[in-house]
């Protein structure tokens, strides 16, 4: 592309050369050269800010922030927040059904990470992980380890999360760069299965360097292979649509306004998985069947609202204030399997059910939920890179308010009150950064229910109101000897009280769980825009629910204390000017210190990823085509029932699940320049996978071999 665009800037000067030479002094109009080729993806971001709240290059970080850019997020075209997730080793799912206890969450580094939130400040809300269409973000950025010290207690004031880290979304907005239109639209087809996207992005730049107006749209209409297989065949397909509007305004030079939107509603035929025994589905369940009834659904409907001011107040001092209002309101009926204990035991040793029924279930469960979650922050940033003697320093300053209501489950309101502080301070090799997150919260009054499932005899428990503070600090250190060698090394700790738990004689435990982190490691530069990283970790989590069962009802009681410690590598970055590469992988060893089988494998010890594209610069026939691929790998794990060990026969297999795609300028058949034609094949081989699981019965299967078409379109 370099190569055509040079000869065509020669070819024009030459000729106004000639020109000139020739006696002809009239100015040339030449119009608008345009060159357009498939864009090569860019894997490796200039910064990151969700792990020091500033805008900072990866490799200066003393602690490990994964990345995945808008490039990655095109050339992958997940459909929701956790296919994304899925390429990053260390991060597990939780099962994609509403019906898990928090859905929408993820496990990171063996541990609970906490609720996946807008601009590492905003949580997204309960369920919007399930729906949320990658398309719509700038940028996705995982911090790893105990968060609390940053962020805070949100999403953990009702979990027992964010010990393991946290998933921080960016979504695009309004800009003043060049006013641009995209069009974009796939079309996948697999064995029983179908999917329709079509998603549109357009910036207009109303009034230059001053205002500008974008809108994003998307809409999937989808029928699974459970849609064809199992008591749910012939169900209605998932139809989902996404709308964000977004406007920026620049009154003055030094002040910005904006504000961020989306509105969002999803129908999807509701799925909940199959057991797994010895590495496949059990019972003479087939892979890609489900025991959801026809008509079960899941009925989700979600609006964001994010107004934010950024005012450069002087040339070190930016603050940042905003706020967000996040509503959702979903609703499912499904038809879970189901058994006894005598049909478990059975089970565990023939993955049969005794009855010798197939679809063992429950009549049905059915919920509905409405969630509101409030938030306001001002975070003011001041740097000074020249103080005397040589020192540069950086300080965070972060109040905010956050307040969270729901109208089931744990659904007392709870207010959280916090402050950030951190300060960074570095001289020549050495940068210290130090801070402490100071948090208060507050459970209003409620009356929770409880029916007797044989007698339906409803009982009622009161509670007052509960108020509890927590102080979570941290530290960090790198050393840069060279311009391609880094040092690093971080401890934190994250201390949160756990509100909304009883024990068995009805008393509110609010005690706090802690979890702290150690870690170290190196990152160099083999060549000059590759990174190599190379961590490990330990991070200690105590006095955490343990959940027991009395009758028919569930309590709790705090002396969980569980471990989990790993080493992760990761390369990002280009590997020559046409050739872009990320690769990670994550050993992780997750132990529960209260059971009798301490260590066992919770989540998979090893998993890898290797993502690749590479552009050609050769023959007209090939120059600006683009090929790509990934692989994913997980090594065995074991099901479990909330999180605990079960048996040995309840395990899923390895998997290795291969993808390949392809960009084609379509200038080279004589269409418009700007147009890009997509091949794709997901699941090349056609692996037979679990991807997640909420119980050992409730398992869910990855998708099958499917192709892809789409074009992309620029105007």
């Amino acid at each position: 592309m370099k190569k055509n665009l040079l000869l065509a800037v020669f070819t024009c000067a030459l000729a106004a050369f000639a020109d000139n030479v020739s006696g002809t002094n009239e100015v040339q109009t030449l119009g608008t050269i345009t060159v357009e080729a498939s864009a090569l993806s860019r894997y490796r971001p200039e910064t990151v800010n969700g792990g020091s709240f500033t805008d900072l290059p990866p490799e200066k970080l003393p602690s490990v922030v994964d990345m995945l850019t808008e490039d990655f997020i095109r050339e992958h075209n997940p459909t929701d927040l956790h296919d994304l997730m899925r390429f990053v080793p260390g991060i597990e799912t939780g099962g994609k059904s509403l019906l898990i206890r928090q859905p929408g969450t993820f496990s990171i580094r063996g541990m609970g990470g906490s609720e996946p939130a807008f601009d590492g400040v905003v949580p997204i809300g309960s369920g919007a992980g399930l729906f949320m269409d990658p398309f719509l973000m700038e940028r996705v950025e995982v911090v790893k380890g105990p968060i609390g010290s940053l962020a805070g207690g949100a999403g953990a004031q009702q979990n027992n999360s964010g010990a393991g880290g946290s998933v921080n979304l960016y979504l695009k907005g309004a800009h003043f760069g060049d006013s641009e239109r995209i069009f974009q639209e796939n079309t996948s087809i697999g064995r029983n299965t179908w999917r329709q996207r079509g998603m549109i992005d357009a910036n207009e730049v109303l009034s230059e360097d001053a205002f500008a107006v974008r809108v994003i749209g998307a809409f999937d209409v989808y029928s699974p292979t459970y849609c064809n297989l199992g008591s749910q065949k012939g169900a209605d397909p998932r139809q989902s649509y996404t709308i964000a509007p977004s406007f920026v305004w620049k009154p003055a030079e030094n002040v910005t306004f904006g504000l961020k939107t989306m509105f969002q509603k999803t129908d999807q035929p509701s799925y909940i998985g199959v057991p797994v025994w010895q590495g496949r589905p059990g019972a003479n369940y087939g892979w890609y069947e489900s025991s959801c009834r026809k008509g079960d659904r899941s009925k989700y409907a979600s609006m964001y609202i994010n107004p934010y001011v950024d005012w450069q107040v002087t040339d070190d001092w930016l603050l940042k204030l905003g706020g967000a209002f996040a509503f959702s309101d979903w609703e499912q009926t499904t038809r879970e399997p189901y058994m006894n204990n005598a049909e478990a035991a059975e089970f565990y040793q023939t993955g049969a059910w005794t009855s010798g029924g197939k679809y063992m279930t429950s009549s049905f469960s059915q919920s509905e939920r409405i969630n509101r979650n409030y938030n306001v922050y001002a975070r003011s940033v001041y740097t000074k890179e020249e103080l005397p003697w040589g020192f540069r320093n950086s300080l965070v300053v972060q109040p905010d308010f956050y307040y969270r209501e729901s109208t089931s489950g744990f659904g007392a309101p709870v207010s959280r009150y916090g402050v950030t502080l951190q300060d960074s301070v570095g001289w020549g090799w050495v940068t210290l950064l130090g801070g402490v997150r100071c948090d208060y919260f507050r459970e209003n009054q409620q009356t929770a229910s409880s029916t007797d499932s044989r007698t339906g005899e409803k009982t009622y428990t009161h509670y007052r109101h509960c108020d509890e503070t927590a102080f979570s600090p941290r530290g960090g250190l790198t050393i840069q000897p060279l311009d391609w060698l880094v040092f690093f090394a971080n401890l934190s700790e994250t201390v949160t009280p756990t509100l909304g738990y009883r024990d068995s004689d009805g008393t509110r435990l609010t005690d706090p769980w802690t979890a702290m982190q150690y870690e170290g490691g190196f990152r160099l530069r083999p060549v000059e825009k590759l990174w190599l990283s190379a961590s490990y970790y330990h991070i200690t989590q105590e006095n955490t629910p343990v959940a027991e069962t009395v009758g028919n009802d569930t309590f709790y009681r705090f002396e969980g204390k569980n471990r989990s410690e790993g080493v992760e590598l990761s390369l990002s970055g280009d590997i020559t000017e046409n050739w872009t590469v990320m690769a990670m992988y994550a050993y992780n060893r997750y132990r529960d210190c209260n059971a009798a089988t301490e260590v066992f494998r919770r989540n998979p010890n090893h998993s890898f990823m290797l993502s690749t594209s590479y552009r050609f610069d050769c023959c007209d026939l090939l120059r600006d085509v683009v090929i790509g691929g990934s692989y994913r790998f997980r090594s065995k794990s074991y099901a479990t029932f909330r999180g605990s060990f079960v048996d040995d026969h309840l395990y899923f297999d390895q998997s290795h699940v291969f993808d390949i795609n392809c960009s084609i300028p379509l200038n080279k058949v004589g269409l418009p320049e700007n147009w890009i034609l997509t091949l794709g094949v997901r699941n090349l081989f056609g692996e037979k996978y679990f991807e997640s699981a909420r119980h050992y019965y409730e398992c869910l299967v990855g998708e099958p071999r499917t192709f892809e078409i789409g074009v992309r379109a620029t105007f």
